[in-house]
């Protein structure tokens, strides 16, 4: 009797063990297959309002600065070497970087909705299913440095340029997954040839990609 009635309880009980778990092989296999191209769809959206941000930042400290090539340089002591203005670039570097975390500061307000469609990579099904909303917040402080170079490029004449480095954090938050990603972005401030002495000190980069974003 024993046995019959330990038999009764097992077979109550496996029509409700088999559909838990096709369940969570089901949510296993999504996970595997949907998450890789959702990631890849979020990275992109979360770099391109990062782009977004430095472009808007950047437009509005140039036109408060009201920053032009000649406010970058200082003659040297001898009347015919140049050297760079490195508080005017300070200046612009610490604006900058405030603009930046000012604007990072609303994106928590913005919702990225991408459909489950995209992560098919299938055309017909691209804007179709349910959205998936995402979210970007700031994480840690915004920081832009600056990289100058002055070289020769003929009979006294100098090739001088400044480049911007730009890197900050953010997080990329949905119901499925979270991720912190770093972002830099390198952009040209300044890029002039003119008559006059190479400085004594200087040190000379390569020409870096203008937009440069690394995770």
């Amino acid at each position: 009797m024993r046995k019959r009635k330990r038999n009764r309880k097992r077979k109550k009980f496996l029509p409700l063990l088999l559909p838990a778990l096709l369940t969570v092989l089901c949510f296993f296999l999504l996970e595997k297959s949907l998450l890789p191209p959702l990631k890849e769809i979020s990275h992109m959206q979360c770099k391109a309002a990062a782009n977004r941000i430095i472009d808007e930042a950047a437009a509005n400290a140039l036109a408060r600065m009201e920053l032009d090539a000649s406010a970058l340089l200082q003659k040297g002591a001898d009347g015919e070497s140049y050297t760079a203005n490195t508080t005017c670039v300070n200046q612009f570097c610490a604006l900058l970087s405030r603009d930046i975390t000012k604007q990072l500061d609303e994106l928590p307000k913005e919702v990225i909705p991408i459909p489950l469609g995209a992560a098919t990579h299938w055309g017909l099904l691209a804007n179709q299913g349910p959205k998936i909303p995402f979210t970007l917040l700031p994480m840690g402080a915004v920081r832009v440095d600056y990289e100058t170079a002055f070289s020769s490029v003929g009979i006294n004449q100098i090739n001088y340029k400044i480049w911007l480095a730009v890197h900050l954090e953010l997080r990329i938050v949905n119901p499925l997954y979270r991720e912190d990603i770093t972002l830099e972005r390198k952009i040209m401030l300044a890029d002039l040839v003119f008559s006059g002495k190479v400085p004594a000190h200087y040190f000379q980069i390569s020409r870096p990609n203008e937009y440069l974003l690394t995770e």
